[in-house]
């Protein structure tokens, strides 16, 4: 995922915010492990891009459905009609606007009326953040979407798209960290606190957990618990998530219940082996 822009710069901008999102359908994209997925996007990745807005601002989402198909647009941080999302047709553009009060982190997806479920696992999801308007102390800032992929490849690694069937028994071939099955490792210090902005597309609760640390405090919304060795987050939501790096090591970042797929790569380690300064 591309580096956030974070709270102290999102809260100081305007407080009318404006996203462009296109819906473009892939032929392949690449997964890594030699695997790519002729997956549906916004704007040509999977996740789509991390939308980070403010406490109290006004927030205009336009959605350019550049596809074959309908597609739309719902995000968990608006409180809106639910009429508004869409669909909308091939070649329009859907435009939706409202002021988001509540901070934490959300899920966003396509809305496509009875086959929204295989449009969000053919990879239109992502995260929205909205930072509180009061600061938060410094730290490493992460967007981490967890995802999975419903295809069997072909001899050439190649998924062409998502299986209907498998959607509907949300039997994944696979669960990924932020579209991909080999994220290379993020670079922290000892002493550095990490803040996770965590959304769980699904299927089932993620249960996540940091090997050789424990999260320090956790929110699915407005209340803290502190001291947490496992959170499990439900499919459709987000949290919050801060944890320490205590000392020179290695710390992945698993999903607790999904252990079965870390030879696929689910798993995003923290770096603390480096010598020198962290790259900020």
């Amino acid at each position: 995922m591309p580096p956030l822009a974070g709270q102290q710069k999102t809260c100081a901008g305007p407080h009318e915010k404006t996203f462009d999102l296109n819906v473009i359908e892939t032929k392949g994209l690449d997964l890594g492990m030699g695997l790519s997925f002729g997956a549906w996007t916004y704007n040509g990745r999977i996740p789509g891009p991390a939308l980070e807005v403010c406490q109290g601002d006004v927030v205009t989402v336009h959605v350019h459905n550049k596809g074959t198909i309908s597609h739309g647009f719902d995000t968990h941080a608006f409180r809106i009609d639910s009429r508004k999302y869409g669909p909308t047709a091939p070649g329009t553009t859907l435009t939706l606007t409202s002021t988001v009060e509540t901070p934490g982190v959300y899920m966003y997806h396509c809305s496509a009326g009875p086959v929204t479920d295989l449009h969000i696992k053919s990879g239109l999801h992502g995260a929205m953040i909205v930072y509180p308007r009061d600061p938060l102390p410094p730290a490493r800032e992460l967007a981490v979407v967890e995802d999975a992929v419903y295809g069997k490849p072909d001899a050439q690694g190649l998924i062409p798209g998502t299986d209907p069937g498998r959607s509907q028994r949300n039997d994944e071939e696979f669960s990924m960290f932020n579209g991909r099955l080999d994220n290379a490792p993020v670079r922290v210090s000892p002493g550095d606190l990490v803040r996770l902005y965590f959304v769980n597309v699904g299927p089932g609760v993620a249960s996540v957990h940091v090997v050789g640390s424990m999260f320090d405090r956790v929110s699915l919304g407005s209340t803290w618990v502190h001291d947490i060795q496992t959170y499990g987050v439900p499919a459709g939501s987000g949290a919050i998530l801060e944890f320490h790096i205590p000392e020179a090591g290695v710390f992945p970042l698993v999903d607790h219940d999904k252990l079965a797929y870390l030879p696929y790569g689910l798993a995003l380690n923290f770096d603390a082996t480096a010598s020198g300064p962290t790259p900020r």
